[in-house]
């Protein structure tokens, strides 16, 4: 497709069509937003659609998409890549918010095993719930791409899909990235290709970020990259069905062993901004079976106008919130936040 506002709202369209006796036909199905379990059905694959599973829509030019958080997110034509996938997986219903927290695992994994990023100072990574970063040598992880996925109800004729969609900086310079810590595949490969010229800081793998990146037609570049990351995703999505179908009561702890590889949230003091405007400090811990993230709070605030409350430690899962890294010093102290 040349251009569009949104490729997953024009998916959510199309396949609403094929549902008409559903006229609110979508909801987000991310981590922070979980499909009614009471309600929906497992989506089967094996239906009459124009879309079946691993359906496929991307767009040179993406001018009107949305973000997590309903944040714009819009896209240069022939810069990024902006692709929705419909999937039809043979899921339970609550496992299916972690679809787009597997698909940031995909991405990473492309990213380090056939790019080459995954050095110490040039790693790609996953941060809480769907925002796949690259680590820098000095200051914080780099936003490369944002995940967001939307459940669409069916009737019993053709059930419902997820529509997932994937917004990925490929081939943005500096100057077009959309937000100040943000970066794209071209300015990686770059800044790795520089690196190699130091022995000192070369990094071993091969894989298709050994070429010289201004060696490169720049679609091809787009295109092996979506390539890798379809191929990715679908061997992850695999196994997990499988575990569905052998043994249900595993597949929550097989999502949490292939996410929490590549998570860089855990372990991090982090500040979780919360819908009603409070917001709680702490350490993340771990992700719990439905996907949330769980956080030892040690502080809290009611309001960002008033100061952070110190609190006995307490565990607390968070489903819902923007989650943000802060930043330690040299010595491995965290730094106070800036609020």
């Amino acid at each position: 497709m040349e251009s569009v506002g949104s490729t997953n709202e024009w998916l959510t369209r199309a396949l609403a069509a094929e549902s008409p006796a559903q006229p609110d036909a979508h909801s987000d199905a991310h981590s922070d937003a979980q499909p009614d379990s009471q309600s929906a059905t497992p989506p089967q694959r094996q239906v009459p659609t124009a879309w079946p599973h691993l359906s496929v829509l991307t767009a040179e030019e993406q001018t009107g998409g949305r973000g997590r958080l309903g944040r714009a997110w819009s896209s240069p034509k022939g810069a990024s890549l902006s692709t929705s996938i419909v999937l039809r997986p043979q899921l339970a219903v609550e496992h299916l918010g972690w679809l787009s927290m597997l698909a940031g695992r995909a991405l990473v994994d492309t990213l380090r095993q056939d790019f080459g990023l995954d050095t110490a100072d040039q790693r790609a990574v996953l941060k809480w719930p769907n925002d796949v970063q690259v680590t820098q040598a000095e200051g914080p992880e780099k936003k490369i791409s944002g995940i967001l996925a939307s459940a669409v109800t069916g009737r019993p004729a053709a059930p419902g899909a997820v529509v997932l969609g994937v917004g990925i900086n490929v081939l943005l310079t500096p100057e077009q990235l959309p937000i100040e810590n943000s970066t794209s595949v071209l300015i990686e490969l770059r800044r790795r290709a520089a690196g190699r010229l130091d022995p000192g800081l070369a990094a071993g793998g091969q894989g298709l970020g050994d070429q010289e990146p201004e060696s490169q037609e720049p679609g091809a570049l787009r295109t092996e990259l979506l390539c890798c990351f379809l191929e990715r995703f679908a061997n992850l999505l695999g196994p997990v069905e499988a575990a569905a179908r052998r043994a249900p009561e595993t597949v929550s702890e097989v999502l949490v062993t292939m996410v929490s590889r590549v998570l860089s949230t855990l372990g991090q003091q982090v500040r979780v901004e919360l819908p009603d405007g409070s917001a709680e400090r702490g350490v993340a811990q771990r992700l719990t079976s439905q996907g949330a993230l769980q956080v030892e709070v040690t502080a809290r605030r009611a309001t960002a106008e008033q100061g952070w409350q110190p609190c006995m430690p307490e565990l607390k899962a968070f489903s819902a919130g923007d989650v943000t890294h802060l930043r330690a010093d040299r010595a491995g102290a965290q730094r106070p936040p800036v609020d």
